[in-house]
């Protein structure tokens, strides 16, 4: 049988409302009671887990069906199904025969299909079939293989074959069972004899083994004990050495009270977790529940992310990589810094770009020959205060990154967070600098030691004091080459500044593993693009404007979470936001290694877009954690297409490249490809997905004499 023949004009019928559109798809498929019963096969795509319904017939009739208008995706292409549902309904298996019910899908997604009659299936309508409902007229005696279709011929062989196998399989099973079983029996009181006596054994061989531990454990306690005498011993030796040189320095106005706190009184800074969820005790480390424990509770903060935002933006935290956050002024990229940070009880440090910064002096400070110190930035600071803090998660934004060129005051920056295999050091002005000011210090205490013993009272003399003493103010113009028009009170403010100096800021700082570097980025024509150095080594995660967000969406998916309580934020440990670990090794063997070079080697090496190992060893690093969120493997590759591709797609269009010029290399070739490898595009939100960003890419180039730009 076969379906009808009416075919309307789109014009007729893109505008009618969904009854008149019901009953013209009842007229065409010859259905009589209102209802879309139909049956077909469920099947994955061979390219990921996506499932759709192919194969659709009429329950009534046994009618093959097809859209009454001329569509670009027919029916034949597949009808989408819930994939929860879907995947129930396969289990193990890869296909599977079901009866349901289909209804017009939403009409965004029939405008965005340019099909009024787009239908999918009906939620909670579709069952596994135990049999096909075929009638008697549509078995033929004979050789039925010519007359059945194909599938439905092979679906009754599979099904006849698997119950004989099972048969005859149950029927050796019970023959062996009863041949064995005297055996077995007769067996069994030896076995168990000899089981006992084993077990005997080896109780009094572990009864021993136990005996012996404990002795040794409590060897091992009482060595452990003694060490820690030892060693607390030493540490208020320490202690009492730093105090006293400590409280000397503060005599003679050295040091500050700051300062001296810092060597004298030992700070623990430790995060408050009192008011915290712990992920690894209330959420068991569950990394998707972390995902909708903080959507909820920036919801209770009358902040609204989606969460696929959340997911990608978690999965990029924990990667260690640069992140940038590009869009709009307003678009809530230095919201998302700031909102993440508090719901993880970490701190987000907001340093805003100047245009003028050329170097990486202006991120980074430089030290003061003339004043023997070293001039932080907020940047600078912000990194030493991380180190203070180690068990506190930093997320320390650049705001605005691209008012100045990025190469040129972060590159050098940059290669250091490409240290994988270590923590990565910066130095920030030569050791040689701090030696010499504390050598220098070393010989005024000298000299005041020596003038203290003479002229001291109730153990205390001020610098000011000692200088008033012509033998001392002598000796110290002689060691140090002054002149009597030298001020040593002047000099005795220098050495105090130089102090304070080093103190606060070491000739060399590590990169603590609790800082996150991320940037935010507008792009117009006050703005720099950023260089494909980099487009590189970063990650790319665009924004659009929160007014186009579906809040209802939203509030959907959290009421879907099942928390009494999102009011206070989630402690994670520095750790479980990921580690500084090298990225996974290129396999020619594994299935996203051979897809990006593929893909490498037909598209992005003819568009002279670069692509290399870096970017594909920093996608699997990706993919791996993206799955602890979310088991979609084709939403992980849309992702990283999205953070890694595109935003290096900027080039003329209109030069040739092999058969067609880059424009149409990327219509006609590269957007087909990224169809079919990302099927359930459709699902995505068309901002996040790659497929409609390339869309986006081509219908401007379109517009703009050729011209590729993903940022235009």
């Amino acid at each position: 049988m076969s379906n009808t023949d009416i075919i309307y004009s789109f014009d007729v019928v893109k505008d009618l409302p969904d009854a008149e559109l019901y009953q013209r798809l009842f007229d065409s498929w010859g259905i009589t009671n209102g209802k879309i019963e139909v049956w077909g096969e469920l099947r994955k795509n061979p390219f990921n887990d996506w499932v759709s319904l192919y194969d659709i017939k009429t329950v009534d009739g046994n009618r093959i069906i097809s859209y009454p208008v001329s569509a670009h995706k027919g029916i034949d292409k597949g009808v989408f199904i819930n994939q929860e549902v879907a995947k129930r309904l396969l289990g193990n298996d890869d296909t599977a025969w079901v009866r349901c019910e289909l209804e017009l899908s939403p009409p965004t997604e029939r405008t965005k299909k340019s099909n009024p009659f787009d239908v999918s299936v009906k939620r909670g309508s579709a069952a596994r079939l135990a049999s096909l409902p075929l009638s008697n007229d549509d078995i033929i005696q004979g050789d039925v293989s010519n007359y059945i279709p194909e599938l439905i011929y092979n679906f009754y062989i599979k099904n006849l074959t698997t119950e004989i196998a099972e048969s005859k399989s149950a029927i050796e099973s019970e023959l062996k069972s009863l041949e064995f079983d005297k055996i077995a029996k007769e067996s069994a009181l030896e076995q168990l004899d000899q089981t006992y006596a084993k077990v005997s054994e080896e109780s009094s061989q572990l009864s021993t083994l136990v005996t012996t531990k404990n002795e040794e454990l409590k060897a091992l306690k009482a060595q452990y004990e003694e060490m820690q005498l030892e060693m607390a011993m030493k540490i208020e030796k320490l202690k009492s050495y730093i105090s006293e040189k400590a409280v000397f320095l503060k005599s003679f106005e050295f040091i500050d009270e700051d300062d001296f706190d810092s060597f004298i009184f030992e700070v623990t800074k430790s995060r408050g977790t009192e008011d915290m969820v712990s992920f690894s005790g209330i959420l068991d480390g569950d990394y998707k529940q972390a995902v909708s424990y903080i959507q909820a509770y920036l919801k209770e903060q009358d902040i609204l992310y989606p969460r696929h935002i959340i997911e990608n933006y978690l999965t990029l935290i924990r990667s260690n990589d640069l992140i940038i956050l590009a869009g709009d002024s307003g678009s809530g990229k230095t919201s998302l810094v700031q909102s993440f940070a508090k719901a993880v009880g970490g701190k987000s440090k907001i340093i805003p770009v100047k245009p003028n910064w050329t170097s990486s002096e202006d991120l980074l400070g430089y030290y003061n020959p003339l004043e023997k110190k070293y001039l932080a930035t907020p940047f600078l600071e912000a990194l030493i205060e991380a180190q203070q803090n180690p068990d506190i998660p930093y997320f320390i934004c650049l705001d605005e990154m691209n008012l100045a060129r990025v190469e040129y005051y972060f590159a050098d920056f940059l290669s250091k967070l490409e240290d994988r295999d270590g923590t990565p050091e910066i130095q920030l002005y030569s050791d040689n600098e701090s030696a010499h000011v504390l050598s220098e210090l070393k010989a005024v205490v000298s000299i005041i030691s020596g003038a203290k013993e003479k002229y001291s009272q109730d153990g205390l003399v001020d610098f000011v004091k000692l200088m008033q003493d012509e033998a001392v103010n002598t000796e110290m113009k002689r060691a140090f080459g002054f002149s009597d028009k030298d001020s040593l009170i002047k000099y005795h403010g220098d050495i105090r500044r130089m102090l304070a100096g080093i103190i606060s800021t070491p000739s060399a700082i590590k990169i603590p593993a609790n800082v996150r570097i991320i940037g935010a980025i507008n792009i117009d024509e006050t703005t720099h693009y950023l260089s494909p150095k980099i487009l590189d080594r970063a990650h790319i995660m665009k924004f659009k404007s929160p007014l186009l967000t579906d809040w209802d969406e939203i509030f959907a998916e959290i009421d879907t979470y099942d928390f009494d309580d999102v009011s206070k934020p989630l402690f994670m440990e520095v750790e479980e936001l990921g580690d500084r670990t090298p990225y996974p090794s290129f396999k020619r063997d594994d299935e996203f290694c051979q897809l990006f070079v593929e893909l490498n080697k037909e598209f992005f090496s003819p568009l002279d877009v670069e692509f290399g190992m870096r970017t594909i060893r920093q996608g699997l690093n990706y993919l791996g954690l993206f799955t602890e969120l979310n088991s979609s493997h084709e939403q992980a590759i849309n992702n990283f297409i999205i953070h890694k591709v595109l935003p290096k797609f900027t080039f003329d269009g209109n030069k040739q490249s092999g058969n067609f010029n880059k424009l149409d290399l990327l219509e006609k070739v590269l957007l087909p490809k990224l169809e079919e490898l990302i099927t359930e595009h459709e699902s995505i939100s068309s901002e996040f997905s790659c497929v409609e960003g390339l869309r986006s890419i081509i219908e401007n180039a379109k517009s703009n004499d050729g011209v590729v730009n993903y940022w235009a």
